[in-house]
Parts: C-alpha cells; structure tokens; sequence
C-alpha cells in the first residue's frame, strides 16, 4: 500500500481482526460514519471466480478453484497459502489502488474537512501476519476473546470446531495484533456497542 499513501486527496488506514472478530461488521458502521472501504477480500473473490485474472493461476497451482477446497488446503499447508498469495497480492494491490481513487473523488468532496485527506480504510485479514500494516497510515484492530469467535466461526460457514481451532492457529496471535494496533475496538458485547467505538473513532480520522 506504498503506493496508495503516496496519493494526494487521501490516506490509507488498514483495518483488521482474527476471522469472526467482527470486523467486517465495524467497516460497514465506517462507511455510515462517512469513512470508505476497500475489502481486500471482496476484491480476492472477484480476482478468483471462473472469469477472473487470477483463476487459470489458481486453477494450474492447486488443481481446483473451489473456495472451500482452497481454504482447507491452505490452513493445512503454510506453503500453499504463501503460494495463494503470491499469485493474488499483486492484482489485489493494483485494484486496490484503483478503487480508492475512485473513492476519494466521490467521497472526499462530502465528508474530508477543508485540509484533511480523505481517510479510506483497506480491510484486510492478514495484515499482521504478512506486515503489510507497516506501509499505512495505521491500523484498527477488531478484536473478541478467542472461545467467542470459534463460537462464531460455527455458526456462520458450519463447519466443525478442529477446523475452526486450526483457522484461528494459522493467524496471528490476538498479542500480536494488538501490539500492531494504532486503535482497538472491542467487539465481545453488542453491535450497538461496536458502532459507538466505531462513531467516536471516525470523527477522529476525518479531524486528520
């Protein structure tokens, strides 16, 4: 994201958290707050589908393209999950940047103060692990006590407790995030309570 924070009119704040730490849920209360986001993942899904640039790469590596088969075998394997980001960071950067100035020129006229560059942030799950946060402004980490996301990570794509334990285990440490963090926003109570950090956070950001 060097390059992202080389652009005038904006800056770059990444935003991150162990899988269902809720952060996508804190960048959806950003955006109502009148902060963008760039989801790194949205944007991997689009560069993957059958159609996408990176798919016949992804397909010739792993000999599948399904998500879900792609995202057993790297959790099992740290080398084919370096292998999967290796053909996907460099287009996910690229479009990256390209959204954001599209970005800054439809949001930075509303909501960045006379002076200020528009704060966008770039949500991204792995930013510790990779130290990819070093090359922006800061980073906001989402953070909820680990038996609380397992519950979660259940609940949500249905799969079984040794799976969800080995996602947690691939990513970085919940210390490790924290001590990456320029802000953490606590989310183990309600949503409510997640968007009144987020609400007094944003302010902060578009002041500069």
């Amino acid at each position: 994201m060097e390059a992202a924070n080389a652009q005038p009119g904006f800056v770059v704040w990444g935003l991150t958290g162990g899988i269902a730490s809720g952060k996508s849920a804190a960048a959806r209360f950003f955006e109502q707050e009148g902060i963008p986001v760039i989801d790194a993942d949205q944007i991997s899904r689009e560069l993957s589908r059958e159609g996408g640039p990176a798919h016949p790469l992804i397909v010739q590596r792993f000999g599948t393209g399904d998500r879900a088969k792609l995202r057993e075998a790297i959790f099992a394997d740290p080398k084919a999950r370096r292998d999967l980001e290796a053909i996907l960071h460099p287009l996910i950067q690229m479009e990256s940047l390209r959204q954001m100035k599209a970005l800054a020129e439809k949001w930075a006229p509303k909501h960045a103060l006379p002076g200020h560059p528009l704060p966008i942030l770039y949500e991204a799950a792995l930013l510790v692990e990779t130290g990819r946060y070093r090359t922006l402004k800061g980073l906001i980490v989402v953070e909820a006590p680990r038996e609380l996301r397992i519950e979660r990570l259940i609940g949500r794509d249905g799969g079984s407790r040794p799976l969800a334990e080995k996602i947690l285990g691939a990513q970085a440490s919940d210390e490790a995030r924290r001590q990456a963090a320029t802000y953490l926003l606590e989310n183990s109570g309600s949503l409510e309570l997640l968007h009144e950090q987020v609400r007094s956070l944003a302010r902060k950001l578009l002041s500069g």
